[in-house]
């Protein structure tokens, strides 16, 4: 079944696309408005249809790719435009969106050389070769399939039969009545998982499902007991036209919280259609005191384990879980990136840690992954000292540096310890006074790759001499590279970074120097087509540190 699905559902990635911790557009954000004309000269603006109460679908594929084509060839698309289309109940809208602007008319009608086929023979629905839509919807691989509801609230569907994606419609809200006021399915979008060890803010967007214009409601936030906040708006929605609600300062118990946001009184009256009337949104409360340094083997059956808290992302099939496969104990973190969608980031914290009377501090972990085919999943740990206000990533790896074994094509669990590899992360940065409450984080990036595993944490804290750290982990990839390499690397603070590429002889290659960055995430890319075939040593340099990694260039 597992090799069944990964068919199904394969995709085209950018070969050298920009690493975002964004990923795709997240499920509940509002889609990026365009007009845009078709191969053939016709114009359309996505936002006259959503007006006209239609949901819309976006087919964001490239000539090249094989799975998009093997989607195409599927007919599933060109049945929904057949059927629900404007030649058919007028209920929905069909696009195909070509994402590469390298993309040709001749690639197109199949006769270019950057093509599975003739992409325009048999397609009822307009083709539209505009790259910057790809852009605006943060496309992170080929296709990907968004569906678009009048209310303007975008999700990613996949690559359903046109049965299941009519099916995937009935999520959309209708305006049928002349007032009809709900709460948007925006929720997680605008808050992820609020975190905090105070109070945290919630958002929600109210939406005019009405057909005629909504000048006021009553928006509730409840924790299903109790109204913690109300909101009496009053302004001028037109119909499937929102408006941002914001509710500040809202406290819950240490651990997980839940609320209620739902509209009512729409302009003063009784809602006829209530199923759209609320939306539910989870948030975190810390500890606000840290506590003893961390050890952690995960031999209990209990996950998370007592005062960690598992932030899950996306998918709530998939994430952080509890394995039985250890290292030196049965049982481990596992992160499930084999069913994790593309772009989900799922967290792992541990409980946070009291470093105001220590001067060093070191944690070590064993790690156990695999990649599928080439696939780039991320982990990076992250550090914070303002209770989650902010995050400091202090180690950084992607695809084939953060594997352990090789690529496979099942879902990987480690079998020897062969398969493990132990990492050191220094923490002496984050120590001394005031630092009584330091969170530490494993965030991990899904590429729709292969599992991977931690295991065996431990903490040591040391008084005397603090520890020099090395203020930058960089990630390179890909590695081998043939055309183009991307460095990814954090900075623990703002300076001047350097980045050198030195031959087996010695000679510098390539140099590049980017003044006053700021701290956190950052990336550089270069061509690699000019050097010649070999080992190549890459150095990042601030003022503060320095790494190097080699580099394979094929």
């Amino acid at each position: 079944m597992k090799t069944t699905l990964r068919i199904l559902t394969a995709f085209c990635l950018f070969a050298f696309g920009t690493y975002s911790s964004q990923a795709q557009l997240t499920a509940g954000s509002i889609a990026p408005d365009f007009t845009a004309t078709d191969i053939n000269g016709t114009t359309y603006h996505l936002y006259d249809y959503l007006d006209q109460g239609k949901t819309v679908v976006i087919d964001v594929s490239a000539t090249w790719c094989g799975p998009c084509w093997s989607y195409h060839n599927s007919g599933a698309l060109e049945d929904l435009y057949t059927q629900y289309g404007p030649g058919g109940t007028d209920e929905m809208m069909v696009f195909y969106i070509e994402g590469d602007a390298a993309t040709t008319l001749a690639d197109l009608n199949g006769t270019g050389t950057n093509t599975q086929g003739n992409w325009v023979a048999g397609t009822p629905y307009p083709i539209i070769d505009n790259a910057s839509i790809a852009n605006s919807y943060a496309i992170r691989y080929f296709p990907t399939i968004y569906m678009i509801c009048p209310d303007r609230v975008v999700r990613e569907v996949g690559q359903l039969p046109t049965a299941d994606m009519y099916t995937a419609r009935e999520e959309c809200s209708i305006a049928t009545q002349a007032v009809d006021a709900g709460i948007t399915n925006s929720m997680t979008a605008l808050n992820f998982t609020p975190a905090s060890c105070t109070g945290v803010t919630i958002k929600c967007r109210i939406c005019n499902y009405g057909t005629t214009p909504l000048t006021s409601a009553t928006i509730d936030l409840t924790d299903g007991v109790n109204v913690l906040q109300t909101n009496n708006w009053t302004g001028s929605l037109l119909t499937y036209e929102s408006a941002l609600i914001t509710f500040t300062g809202v406290s819950g118990v240490p651990g997980y919280n839940n609320v209620t946001a739902t509209v009512s009184n729409p302009n003063g009256q009784a809602d006829p259609n209530i199923a759209n009337n609320s939306r539910s949104q989870s948030f975190l409360i810390y500890s606000g005191v840290g506590g003893a340094a961390v050890t952690e083997d995960y031999t209990s059956a209990v996950f998370p384990p007592t005062d960690w808290y598992n932030i899950n992302g996306g998918n709530q099939n998939a994430g952080w879980s509890r394995s039985a496969a250890g290292f030196t104990a049965a049982g481990s973190a596992k992160m499930d990136f084999y069913n994790s969608p593309s772009g989900d980031v799922d967290a792992l914290i541990l409980p946070s840690v009291n470093l105001s009377t220590y001067d060093n501090a070191i944690m070590t972990f064993s790690i156990a992954a695999a990649t599928y085919s080439t696939s780039n999943d991320n982990i990076k740990i992250k550090v914070s000292t303002n209770c989650g206000t902010t995050w400091n990533p202090i180690w950084n790896k992607t695809g084939a540096s953060l594997a352990t074994v090789g690529s496979m094509t099942s879902a990987f669990t480690p079998s020897s310890a062969a398969q493990w590899r132990s990492e050191s992360v220094n923490l002496s940065n984050f120590t001394g006074t005031n630092r009584t409450n330091v969170m530490i984080k494993f965030e991990c990036l899904s590429a729709g790759g292969n599992n991977a595993y931690i295991d065996d944490i431990n903490m040591t804290l040391t008084t005397g001499v603090k520890t020099i750290t090395q203020a930058i982990a960089f990630d390179l990839f890909p590695n081998p590279a043939t055309q183009r390499a991307q460095v990814d690397f954090s900075l623990d603070k703002s300076g001047d970074v350097t980045m050198e590429v030195i031959d087996k002889m010695g000679k510098l290659v390539y140099s590049y120097t980017e003044s006053a960055m700021s701290p956190g995430m950052h990336s550089f890319e270069m061509n690699t087509t000019d050097f010649a075939k070999g080992i190549y040593t890459v150095n990042i340099k601030s003022d503060t540190g320095s790494s190097q990694k080699k580099l394979v260039v094929e």
